[in-house]
């Protein structure tokens, strides 16, 4: 493994970090009728709403692209075509999150298990026509034209019909005494709500453009190239997200999604060239080791958080101001690093890694 995709691995231990900060903020949807305020609340509102809300997937949406394009690029240089035990490999994933959405409701493996099928069928299309489906999801035609038509809460209409038509409860509460009864409402009620949402609030398309950024971003060999590209990659960035923070005063909800996109298109590049520089080295072995073993922290983070919270566990949830929470969260973060960088010296994946990988290749001789 080169020392570039060491820092792969770092940005995405970062941007791991920032989907549990959301998932804090958003008490992880086990919502209460009250929790008591801080001083310091409003500080992490404005973080959750800048950086961690949208951002953070959709950089991971970013490295889903890139470690599809590397995994088949390096099945390709053996002359084996990847595709069949990738799509297997998807469908694993799949299985991975319905595992998870019985403590989580917010799971988006299930929606990357469903979406990745998308690269796989898009894997030799041209790039010229690879970058003009990406230019397209970004554009959001269809926010567009709810924007220009005076009709930017269309879809929001749509998802509560959607609701209404399929009788789906939002709120679950967050005293429920049962595991089982949380599990059962959101492996129904919350993986539902979560597809009614992506289709409803233009995230498909953002996640999508992501996933195909990611493969062209493989192709260009981005992040193998010199280092000093990234830096030029990522003053491009700055430009796109300056520009959506100059058309938000006239279209404000259409170009929130480019803002996102400019953080993702400035960050990236950005941090993988900060985190390259010998003063910030020595964060690259922890943020590796947490890096390699996303799926492991990300699934257990949120059982953990979820035994925190309910009834079924400690039922903290009504007791833990905001500012409390994520503190709790990071925490949690920190333990898992300190968790992996001792797991990985004995072993070369994380367990769910491990396990997603053997039966990856089941079928196949073992390594």
């Amino acid at each position: 493994m080169t020392q570039r995709i060491h820092s792969i691995d770092a940005v995405r231990a970062l941007a791991l970090l920032g989907i549990l900060l959301a998932h804090a903020h958003g008490r992880f949807n086990y919502y209460t009728d009250f929790y008591p305020p801080f001083i310091t609340d409003a500080v992490y509102d404005w973080a959750h709403e800048q950086v961690f809300l949208c951002k953070s997937f959709l950089v991971f949406a970013f490295l889903f692209g890139l470690s599809f394009f590397l995994q088949m690029d390096h099945a390709v240089a053996k002359g084996v075509d990847f595709r069949p035990r990738f799509c297997w490999r998807l469908v694993l994933l799949f299985g991975f999150g319905v595992f998870h959405s019985f403590f989580y409701q917010g799971d988006i493996l299930t929606i990357f298990a469903v979406l990745g099928f998308i690269p796989v069928v898009l894997w030799k299309v041209p790039s010229r026509v690879l970058g003009v489906l990406c230019a397209l999801c970004f554009l959001q035609p269809l926010a567009l034209y709810h924007e220009l038509s005076g009709t930017p809460a269309a879809m929001q209409d749509v998802a509560e019909q959607l609701r209404d038509y399929f009788g789906l409860c939002w709120l679950l509460p967050s005293k429920q005494e049962s595991l089982w009864e949380t599990g059962c409402w959101n492996l129904s009620n919350g993986i539902a709500h979560s597809w009614v949402y992506v289709l409803t609030s233009y995230r498909i398309w953002a996640l999508v453009g992501m996933f195909l950024l990611g493969m062209l971003a493989g192709r260009a060999r981005v992040f193998e190239q010199e280092p000093r590209r990234l830096l030029r990659l990522a003053a491009m960035g700055a430009c796109f997200y300056a520009v959506s923070l100059i058309g938000q005063q006239f279209m404000p909800m259409y170009m929130q999604w480019w803002e996102d996109i400019g953080f993702v298109l400035m960050g990236i590049p950005l941090a993988a060239y900060v985190l390259e520089m010998p003063a910030c080295r020595r964060l690259l072995p922890p943020l590796t080791a947490i890096g390699r073993c996303t799926l492991t922290c990300y699934i257990t983070q949120n059982i953990i958080m979820a035994f925190v919270l309910c009834g079924f566990g400690l039922g903290l949830n009504s007791y833990l101001s905001t500012t409390a929470i994520m503190n709790w969260a990071v925490v949690l973060y920190l333990l898992q690093v300190l968790f992996c960088m001792q797991w990985l010296k004995n072993h070369r994946y994380g367990p769910f890694e491990a396990l997603w990988r053997y039966l990856t290749r089941l079928g196949l001789p073992k390594p």
